[in-house]
């Protein structure tokens, strides 16, 4: 990262830093498709290969797609605006909670910081840098998804989009993106081969958990 942040504050199991992560993003205004896309996505071979989700805790996709793991077993790390003690929004407290029992809670302060939009993009450069790829799921053109997709290209990471119905606003920014290069998840399949999952077995990599070639 250009912009790595100069420490990171962690509850739960810290361990998950050392697998393979996955970051999956996406709109506030998460609709039912979005949902269904998440549901799709997130399957059993995730928990199989031990590949970690991780996302931002917001409203929409990510609570959601951090709630899905959890009900599914999938090992998933939530990357918090501000500091490790803030809970934004604050109805996901119980959510909270949760992750720091089965998964990894993130964030670049100790504690709690005064609030400020900023403190967004800088937790989206952390969600951009702790993974090998972003998936966006659902995204406006104003989205904040965006400026996690726009870091992660900046870190020479993968981007993917899944695309949408182009008569709605929470498709725009995943087909934009998909109009500037991003390569796009058209099916479970198109999900695994870039994961390079054949057979439920990791083929692109040899050697310790989580090690990249």
């Amino acid at each position: 990262m250009a912009d790595p942040p100069e420490s990171l504050f962690c509850k739960g199991d810290i361990s998950l830093l050392g697998h393979r992560i996955v970051t999956i993003v996406g709109t506030r205004k998460v609709t039912e498709y979005g949902r269904k896309i998440v549901e799709l996505l997130l399957g059993e071979f995730l928990k199989e290969m031990n590949i970690v989700v991780a996302s931002g805790m917001a409203f929409g996709v990510d609570e959601y797609v951090h709630k899905v793991c959890l009900r599914r077993g999938i090992k998933t790390m939530a990357v918090l605006p501000g500091g490790l003690e803030d809970v934004i929004p604050e109805r996901n407290y119980l959510l909270k909670e949760e992750i720091n029992k089965k998964g990894l809670l993130v964030a670049e302060h100790p504690g709690k910081v005064p609030w400020g939009k900023y403190l967004y993009i800088r937790r989206n450069r952390i969600l951009a840098g702790v993974s090998g790829m972003v998936v966006v799921i659902q995204a406006g053109e104003t989205s904040g998804s965006l400026s996690t997709a726009r870091f992660a290209l900046d870190y020479n990471r993968d981007v993917l989009v899944i695309p949408g119905d182009i008569t709605r606003e929470v498709s725009k920014g995943c087909n934009l993106l998909a109009k500037e290069g991003a390569e796009m998840i058209t099916c479970l399949e198109d999900f695994k081969n870039i994961l390079r999952i054949e057979e439920n077995q990791l083929t692109f990599f040899e050697g310790r958990k989580g090690e990249y070639p």
